[in-house]
């Protein structure tokens, strides 16, 4: 699989859901707001021992099809906005970034729910989403319940044009998203080291939404 092909598939799908929501200002009733979401979305990945990422993240990607285009040619994406549907956030309470080199791709998305009832249900079919495009596209090697972090996580080792590394968790009412692709010769050769750094990154963000909201 080329390198675009994957990267086109972590365009976060918490993130995704929300185009589906109203567009006004109004703001979630949950303990976290927009403006949590758009400090948090800035962290660049904290990775030990690898080498330094890039520390700003690429321009933001225009959207090519509309939700319900995709969703009429792709099923595991249909069946997310079918689980999806009665929530209704507004598309200033979600945002996404990337970092980017010749060897690794890192991806993360943060989206605010109106309640944690609301993030538990996006957390749990996203879930559910990445495991299946995970198999479409590659091989999953590992999808299960992670502890320490957040209210509850999730994470998936996939092999796709390399090692592959995603975290979903939710604190509260914040779904957060953090991807991990390594492509080039210059990476680990092992998931556990992919993973590792992943993990060290999803921790840092974690640490950080906690601490404004403690």
């Amino acid at each position: 699989m080329a390198r675009s092909q994957w990267a086109g598939l972590v365009v976060s799908l918490a993130v995704a859901i929300t185009v589906t929501g109203c567009g006004g200002g109004n703001e979630p009733s949950g303990i976290y707001k927009s403006a949590d979401v758009d400090r948090l979305v800035q962290i660049a990945p904290v990775t030990p021992g690898w080498p330094p990422w890039p520390q700003a993240p690429e321009p933001k990607r225009a959207a090519t099809e509309s939700p319900e285009k995709l969703a009429a040619t792709d099923p595991i994406y249909a069946e997310l906005r079918r689980r999806t549907a009665a929530i209704k956030p507004s598309d200033t309470w979600a945002s996404d970034n990337r970092w980017q080199d010749d060897n690794r791709l890192a991806h993360l998305a943060v989206t605010a729910l109106d309640s944690s009832a609301d993030a538990h249900l996006v957390f749990a079919a996203t879930n559910d989403a990445s495991r299946a495009y995970g198999a479409k596209y590659g091989v999953v090697d590992k999808a299960e319940k992670v502890d320490g972090l957040g209210d509850e996580a999730w994470r998936l080792w996939a092999q796709g044009n390399g090692s592959q590394a995603t975290y979903h968790w939710r604190r509260d009412n914040l779904v957060f998203e953090a991807h991990i692709h390594c492509f080039g010769s210059d990476c680990p050769d092992t998931d556990a080291a992919v993973d590792a750094a992943a993990r060290a990154w999803a921790d840092a963000i974690d640490e950080q939404a906690r601490s404004e909201h403690g």
